[in-house]
């Protein structure tokens, strides 16, 4: 997850977002990587990081924090509102 955070403040969303999915892929209840997952799709916070739209997939995003909500992460409410 740290490497994940790295990876997105320096801009390199590919490898964050790879590095997100890994996480979850490792930990399939933990919310914290769903909810990175889901910010490196997250055409909303995209743009923050320097990332382009052609980056953004509301859907997948939309996915990520529905499965983080799902493990009863109160913030993924938030996002997921964000995205409509």
């Amino acid at each position: 997850m740290r490497s994940g955070d790295t990876a997105m403040v320096r801009g390199d969303i590919l490898r964050a977002r790879a590095l997100y999915e890994r996480a979850a892929a490792i930990h399939p209840r933990s919310s914290a990587a769903a909810i990175a997952a889901g910010k490196s799709y997250d055409p909303n916070l995209l743009p923050v990081f320097g990332a382009g739209p052609n980056l953004a997939d509301a859907a997948k995003a939309r996915a990520w924090y529905e499965r983080a909500r799902a493990s009863g992460d109160p913030a993924a409410a938030a996002l997921l509102h964000a995205l409509r």
